[in-house]
């Protein structure tokens, strides 16, 4: 699904506009019927109280406001700041003298509108939409926190008041929406947990906008929104396939004192399909891992007296690398001498896809002209710690604005990243951004990672694209970690839980 910018939403306006022959007026028309369709759906004829800006979202406002006049509905308007400017709006408003509508003003005090206020059964807000940026004056202000502190169901129009919709975040206050009824398609602000929380439940309506032709290649943003697009991308396993047509992955994790990486990450590429998985580890980690994994071949490594690789166990590595369709390098591995040289060696020598995890992060972070010397298809997955590290760039400044730090950094080293936050972001070059919107925060524990590693390494492994093998496995992993805290907690969530669960979740698809 196409998440929009509100500059691409208004391209595809127009565009449609010029295809088809109709005014925007009658976009604004569709889009407060439909809304309105939306909200009598899930209300019975009561005091609705609309709250109209004086730009476009405040037409649809108005359109709302007298088609549920029309169904029976009590409906009192609230002009928030004057007379509406825009022009279809100004069109619009002017249509509600036919109606038995009241209108009232808010100037500066909430004492002068209590009885508007009070008078609601539900409020439909309709101020700002999808222009607004920076943060609310200190009339909005109250305003806002009347509304929320009312008790009432509210249904925002397009996107709650004073969330910024293309950065997806808010600046003091915002309207807390009961539903958010998205004009055509979401937007970033819809499915950022951040600014997801004010909007509410999401539904999009729909007014007849193609918006897949409107959008520029490398430019858009894309979101999972039901497990239809998923399959759609998710390797095809035939009934006459062996175990080599679903590739070998070879996993190179943990340490002694991290062994459970090495265990999460081959369970996670076992899981999710690949035909074959080597898990090779230190030669110190083996009783431990060898009595957790029975799936993958087992490939015990010479280790330092601390129990991590030693440089000289890249021999053995590089002979396992010529089976290997996909390879997965650094969770639990450590940072010394002999990882560093381990790292380096794969990077250099790998002609097929790597994904780079955890300490095989932090040891690139020294010298990250090493993925510009690959010859590999490489996926990291930061999270902002480690992504800090990468680019010199604070975790603040990062998880600020996750999509144009990812972004950026995708392309000038000409990978894919994945970075790890309550909502995942995926980018590479000329590929649409994707945002996730699975998950919840019982992934915020050490293991997880390790699993989503191995779950990515394993779709590399069957061939998918460095891309779509992330979105994949981010979503799936998100996913999981939903349905079992559906059951359970998300507070009681393991990773080894999931990788248990993995199965349950995987047969719908």
């Amino acid at each position: 699904m196409n998440v929009l910018t509100s500059a691409q939403m208004r391209i595809a306006e127009t565009l449609c506009v010029e295809r088809e022959g109709i005014t925007y007026l009658e976009l604004m028309e569709r889009a407060g019927r439909e809304s309105a369709a939306i909200i009598m759906k899930r209300t019975e004829p009561c005091n609705a109280v609309v709250l109209c800006g004086k730009g476009k979202n405040g037409g649809d406002g108005f359109v709302i406001a007298r088609h549920l006049s029309q169904a029976g509905y009590k409906v009192k308007i609230l002009l928030v700041n004057g007379q509406p400017k825009a022009e279809d709006a100004v069109k619009m408003f002017s249509m509600i003298d036919k109606f038995n509508i009241e209108t009232d003003y808010y100037i500066d005090s909430i004492d002068d509108i209590k009885s508007t206020l009070d008078s609601a059964d539900i409020f439909v807000e309709c101020i700002f939409g999808t222009g607004f940026e920076g943060a609310p004056d200190a009339r909005t202000a109250r305003l806002i926190y009347a509304v929320n502190e009312s008790g009432k169901d509210i249904y925002s129009i397009d996107v709650p008041a004073c969330v910024d919709c293309d950065n997806a975040i808010v600046n003091g206050t915002a309207v807390r929406a009961t539903l958010t009824i998205a004009i055509s398609s979401l937007k970033a602000a819809h499915i950022m947990k951040n600014t997801a929380q004010y909007c509410g439940k999401t539904v999009i309506a729909d007014i007849g906008i193609t918006v897949d032709e409107h959008i520029g290649a490398g430019s858009d943003i894309i979101s999972f929104s039901d497990k239809k697009e998923v399959v759609g991308i998710l390797p095809v396993r035939p009934a006459d396939a062996h175990k080599g047509t679903f590739g070998h992955a070879l996993n190179i994790c943990g340490s002694k004192r991290m062994q459970g990486a090495a265990v999460l990450a081959a369970k996670g590429a076992c899981r999710m399909g690949t035909g074959l998985v080597t898990a090779a580890f230190p030669d110190a980690a083996y009783g431990a891992v060898s009595a957790k994994l029975t799936e993958p071949l087992l490939l015990s490594l010479p280790c330092d007296e601390k129990g991590f690789l030693t440089a000289d166990a890249f021999g053995e590595i590089s002979e396992k690398m010529k089976k290997a369709t996909a390879i997965l390098a650094g969770c639990g591995l450590g940072v010394t001498e002999g990882t560093k040289q381990i790292i380096q060696l794969l990077l250099l020598n790998s002609q097929i896809p790597v994904v780079i995890d955890a300490d095989g992060l932090n040891i690139v972070a020294e010298n990250p002209a090493l993925l510009d010397k690959s010859s590999s298809n490489i996926v990291i997955t930061p999270h902002p710690g480690e992504m800090s590290r990468l680019c010199g760039k604070t975790v603040e400044e990062i998880t600020e604005n996750p999509i144009r730090t990812a972004l950026r950094f995708a392309k000038k080293h000409n990978i894919t990243v994945v970075l790890k936050s309550a909502n995942t972001v995926v980018c590479a070059p000329d590929c649409p951004v994707y945002i996730n919107s699975t998950g919840n925060s019982g992934l915020a524990r050490g293991g997880s990672g390790d699993l989503l590693a191995g779950m990515i390494v394993s779709l590399l492994s069957q061939g998918m694209s460095a891309f779509y093998a992330a979105c994949c496995a981010v979503y799936l992993h998100g996913l999981c970690a939903d349905r079992y805290a559906e059951e359970h907690s998300s507070r009681f969530i393991l990773p080894g839980d999931l990788a248990d669960n993995m199965a349950q979740l995987l047969s719908d698809f």
